[in-house]
């Protein structure tokens, strides 16, 4: 017998009775169903006469003291050292694994509570006079962004990025002027427009209700506020059990 075997904890007469007659107890029963199967055999078990007992007793015995017996060489120790070190990491691995499957979860439903704020922020209404203007580079963008990509024979946005880029540099001066004028105008406009009492009170509006729509990071509590919810925890539970009479002197105490 290997050390492996021999460190097994030996098994109790019933169990051992109860391997032996499970198949007879789920036909008598018509099931497999773990439940039912395990009330019959207990009921059975108690109704077994001792001649029927006798055997499974005697092999329970002679199991216990096998294993009492390993235990107690050097060999045994051993076996029994490392049998407890193997069982400490498949817990520790089953807890990372639990740990790494709740993250994911967390990861998860942050991801869509995140998605359903965005959405919510891009669903606000905005004043076309909140909104700022564009810079003259994306106003010229917009003006060519089709002839661009008849050019490329694509629409990839990075592609027609990078050549817009391009083609905004070589532009002269002049050819940029109407933008960085048109630009101008409109800046003027959004910085009037906001600098009066409606335009600050529109965008005033505005600002709190994205604010209000978009995700906030949960807030982690900090050691004293983890205690102290603890430790209120502790108290609502000690007042849950707390005969009547005791509770009801304590809140006439807190009354008074």
């Amino acid at each position: 017998m290997s050390s492996a075997e021999a460190i097994k904890k030996p098994q109790t007469a019933y169990f051992l009775w109860m391997n032996a007659s499970r198949e007879r107890i789920q036909t008598l029963l018509g099931t497999k169903e773990l439940k039912a199967v395990a009330a019959k055999a207990s009921e059975m078990w108690k109704a077994a006469s001792a001649a029927e007992k006798g055997p499974h007793e005697k092999e329970a015995k002679r199991q216990k003291d096998a294993y009492d017996a390993f235990v107690a060489t050097p060999e045994g120790q051993k076996a029994l050292q490392e049998k407890k070190a193997g069982k400490q990491e498949e817990k520790q691995a089953k807890q990372e694994k639990e740990d790494a499957r709740k993250q994911k979860k967390e990861e998860i439903q942050i991801a869509r509570e995140k998605r359903a704020c965005n959405m919510a922020v891009k669903a606000i209404e905005k004043d076309e006079r909140l909104k700022k203007p564009l810079t003259p580079y994306f106003a010229w963008l917009n003006d060519n962004r089709e002839r661009i990509c008849a050019t490329l024979g694509t629409k990839n946005p990075m592609q027609v990025g990078a050549k817009a880029s391009e083609m905004w540099k070589k532009l002269s001066e002049k050819e940029q002027k109407p933008y960085q004028d048109r630009h101008q105008k409109a800046k003027q406009e959004y910085e009037a427009y906001i600098q009066t009492p409606a335009g600050a009170a529109a965008l005033k509006a505005y600002k709190d209700a994205t604010s209000a729509a978009a995700y906030k990071e949960p807030v982690a509590e900090t050691k004293d506020e983890e205690a102290t919810a603890g430790q209120k925890r502790k108290i609502e539970a000690v007042a849950e059990t707390a005969e009547p009479g005791i509770k009801k002197t304590r809140s006439a105490k807190a009354g008074a």
